[in-house]
């Protein structure tokens, strides 16, 4: 079925995105500047409405969120898109549909951004169901999907193309996105990934723009009735809330182009003797209580104001008082030890050697 996204969609998609983000996936503020460019509605199918050998293709951005901030985004992401669209054409391959690599509160709404303007359909669905902090940490490359070609693109209209010698390559993919980026100033857009639709619904996630709209609905609605925010949200996400507290330390520090770091809650009310720190990549990877890993990736760590308004790593401060929900990963990373094992390189440097534990409800 086709649905029309307007603004008021749009915008709850944001926000609940940023909470499957788990800390990650870009700033809401970027992703609701977006929305503010956008003159028409977005186009979205659900994929079992779509041909199976139709082709999408995701389109996101990459560099530095301080730099997305002071110069804007916007023409690279559509450049980007054209290019990739031009470069596969070559070979008699036709890509017919936007989707989004990842679900957060600005790369969810990147490629309906396109779509509005490129006059495109976008699919609802997306490469993981969360945000991640690399192109290995990802749905994509666990199922071995090819990360070749790969475009880049800057707000001028300039244009990178990688073609890998191993397709399956995500390292040598993220080095040349990055360095990229780099060379653009930290303002860039990269897409890759082309998928049909069979693809999608075998080993994505289908239905997570839709979802993402039904948590961010489900949070307007809340405030607009004076419901419990947090507790809705725990019922809609099928998640569980595991901490309350005030944030006493945000302890950060950018290396290879991410942002690493601890953040220490102290419990109040029902956790006041307790304390919960979280270790993130970007993304929330791992959550302590009391010094016992509790919630790991690729489950989702997500975090709220009491007030109900869902936080990245860089929206958050110290003083401010959150809910931490965990929210169980989509079925495709728990169907092969892969969707762990990617992790691992990660929680290694986090301090974390241990086998994986699954949330659970």
């Amino acid at each position: 079925m086709k649905r029309l996204l307007g603004k008021k969609e749009l915008e709850d998609i944001v926000w609940g995105a940023t909470l499957l983000g788990a800390g990650g996936g870009g700033s809401p503020r970027e992703g609701l500047g977006l929305i503010k460019d956008m003159k028409n509605e977005v186009e979205l199918f659900a994929p079992e409405d779509l041909p199976e050998r139709a082709n999408a293709v995701m389109v996101a951005g990459i560099g530095s969120p301080k730099a997305f901030s002071e110069k804007g985004f916007g023409p690279e992401a559509i450049s980007a898109y054209e290019a990739i669209k031009k470069v596969t054409s070559i070979g008699g391959l036709e890509i017919s549909y936007l989707m989004p690599g990842e679900i957060g509160g600005f790369n969810v709404i990147t490629p309906l951004y396109v779509a509005s303007k490129e006059n495109v359909s976008a699919v609802d669905a997306d490469g993981n169901g969360r945000a991640v902090p690399e192109l290995s940490t990802g749905l994509y490359p666990i199922y071995r999907i090819p990360t070749s070609p790969l475009v880049v693109a800057n707000k001028e209209g300039d244009v990178l193309v990688a073609y890998l010698k191993d397709p399956l390559d995500t390292k040598a993919a993220e080095k040349v996105a990055r360095a990229s980026a780099v060379s653009f100033g930290m303002v860039a857009a990269f897409s890759t990934w082309i998928v049909s639709i069979e693809t999608i619904k075998r080993y994505l996630v289908p239905k997570s723009i839709s979802r993402s709209e039904e948590i961010g609905k489900t949070i307007r609605k809340s405030k607009e009735s004076g419901k419990d925010v947090v507790k809705e949200v725990v019922n809609v996400t099928g998640g569980k809330e595991i901490f309350r507290g005030e944030i006493k330390k945000i302890e950060m520090k950018t290396m290879e182009g991410f942002d690493f770091g601890r953040t220490t809650i102290k419990g109040i009310d029902d956790y006041k003797s307790s304390t919960l720190n979280i270790d993130f990549k970007n993304e929330n990877m791992i959550a302590w209580k009391d010094e016992k890993p509790v919630v790991m990736v690729p489950d989702l760590i997500s975090m709220m104001e009491i007030e109900g308004k869902p936080l990245t790593n860089a929206d958050t401060k110290e003083g401010m008082k959150i809910v931490v929900i965990a929210i169980p990963a989509p079925e495709p990373w728990k169907r092969i030890p892969e969707g762990f094992n990617c992790w691992k390189p990660i929680l290694e440097k986090l301090g974390y050697r241990g086998a994986y534990i699954s949330f659970k409800k």
